[in-house]
């Protein structure tokens, strides 16, 4: 059975593009820590993250398994996040989507989602998303190659 998996930096639409796909089950990071750690985990923050998708990789194996396709919504951001679900994943389907969205179209997206935060209409597992966190998207990003990912669907986000 397949697993979706979707590339993307915060913001960039893969939430939107998630909940788009009928016959799908969206399995989240961001939910999953946004509900178990309302306030933030601070410090933890990684780690806990870690741990989160590690959970989310074995029940992504279980939806497989029971035949409804699960869309992992990490982001991936950089090869090694790529190469730990390529390795956690193995034996599965991946059908690996890279968000591709402009500069300037991702930064109006940032500033919409943090207005909406601050009004109160956000979804709860969106993140404010602050210089610091902007900083290590910028830091941390590297997009994919189809070198590194063979069959890669790229969608202009």
């Amino acid at each position: 059975m397949k697993i979706i998996l979707l590339i993307g930096r915060l913001c960039c639409g893969k939430s939107t593009y998630a909940k788009a796909l009928t016959g799908t089950m969206l399995l989240s990071c961001d939910q999953l820590m946004q509900t178990m750690f309302p306030g933030g985990c601070g410090e933890y923050h990684d780690d806990l993250s870690t741990h989160a998708r590690h959970y989310l990789f074995h029940l992504a194996k279980q939806c497989a398994d029971a035949g409804v396709t699960p869309v992992l919504d990490f982001g991936f951001w950089n090869p090694a996040t790529r190469h730990e679900a390529i390795d956690a994943l193995s034996g599965y389907e991946l059908d690996w989507r890279y968000l591709d969205t402009p500069e300037d179209e991702w930064k109006r997206r940032i500033a919409r989602r943090n207005a909406d935060i601050l009004a109160g209409k956000a979804d709860p597992s969106d993140y404010y998303v602050d210089e610091g966190l902007l900083q290590k998207c910028v830091d941390l990003f590297i997009p994919p190659t189809p070198e590194e990912l063979p069959g890669m669907m790229v969608i202009q986000a």
